[in-house]
């Protein structure tokens, strides 16, 4: 602590114990016993044992990295992303995905991101779909999300634009 003290001078600044020639600890600059040191520390909030090292903090807990794993794969998660699901069970990222990720109605395929890149899922007539699977069922035509000429004109259950929309509108008429 590049200090120096007499013997008697040489306490533990909690409970004043002698530190001379016993183990002792440094916190903020300050000299502590082991035992004052260890009231000082975070339990795990999983094992509810003390935290020596390295505190992985999620969910407004403390946990040894070891402690803090998916719920399905038990891999440690540390600091990887994660998620919570409704019963506070943390799922690594794919592990959720592949539990609760929307389903693409066209190529079946889940919604989750990909190379890092943030994914969002189309709802239209309650089906799910990928940005790029989001096209006309008759002419493939990619359609925009905004109301616009080139939005969607769902029709009977099926997702049209505004051209095959007009013209099955006329076959069925």
């Amino acid at each position: 602590m590049k200090k120096q003290y007499h013997a008697s001078c040489f306490t533990c600044r909690k409970c004043h114990r002698l530190l001379a020639g016993q183990l002792y600890y440094q916190k903020d600059g300050q000299p502590l016993c082991e035992h004052c040191y260890k009231d000082t520390l975070e339990k795990c909030a999983n094992c509810q044992t003390l935290i020596m090292q390295h505190i992985v903090r999620a969910m407004g807990n403390s946990y040894h990295p070891e402690c803090f794993r998916c719920v399905v794969c038990h891999r440690m998660i540390a600091d990887e992303s994660f998620a919570v699901d409704e019963y506070n069970d943390v799922h690594c990222a794919e592990d959720y995905y592949r539990k609760y990720a929307p389903i693409c109605s066209v190529c079946e395929q889940p919604i989750v991101p990909r190379n890092g890149q943030d994914s969002y899922k189309i709802e239209c007539i309650g089906r799910s779909f990928h940005e790029n699977c989001y096209r006309c069922e008759k002419c493939r035509v990619l359609l925009s999300l905004e109301p616009t000429e080139s939005g969607c004109y769902p029709l009977s259950g099926h997702v049209l634009c505004k051209s095959c929309h007009l013209s099955w509108k006329d076959e069925l008429s």
